[in-house]
């Protein structure tokens, strides 16, 4: 009974990717923005006004969008990076039969071996419409 409760153990264990059982699939990434205020938006969808937190998936690079009134719109790329100690943790796992590889194929299908930084923080510069002076009057002396 003991050997059967082990091995069901065993095969459950490996049926799953470490990483995805231990960090998830989505990661909370913090948006912040001087001045603070500006509207967050991720691949289109807003998200609040910064600071604000989002929990994106880690299986892509997403698209973040800033924008506040009297200031130029920024544009920022939330790249994924990898995380080569679950990379390693589910290779080394094909080495026992028993594993099949499977938390290799569960973390790269889910994501899950990558990660992004907790936070991006945005600079948003004035408008060039802000900069410009108001336009002065002509004047022209006529008949003077």
């Amino acid at each position: 009974m003991k050997t059967r409760l082990v091995l069901v153990a065993i095969l459950f264990a490996n049926t799953v990717g470490c990483a995805t059982v231990f960090d998830g699939t989505k990661q909370t990434v913090r948006f912040s923005a001087v001045p603070e205020g500006a509207d967050v938006r991720v691949e289109g969808k807003f998200l609040g006004q910064a600071p604000t937190e989002a929990d994106l998936e880690r299986g892509r690079t997403q698209n973040v969008v800033m924008t506040k009134a009297g200031f130029e719109e920024q544009r920022v790329q939330v790249r994924t990076q990898p995380s080569m100690g679950w990379f390693f943790w589910d290779i080394g796992s094909c080495v026992f039969p028993i594993a099949l590889c499977i938390p290799v194929i569960v973390d790269a299908i889910s994501g899950a071996w990558f990660h992004f930084d907790d936070e991006y923080r945005v600079k948003l510069d004035p408008s060039q419409k802000a900069k410009r002076p108001a336009a002065q009057p002509s004047t022209t002396d006529i008949g003077l």
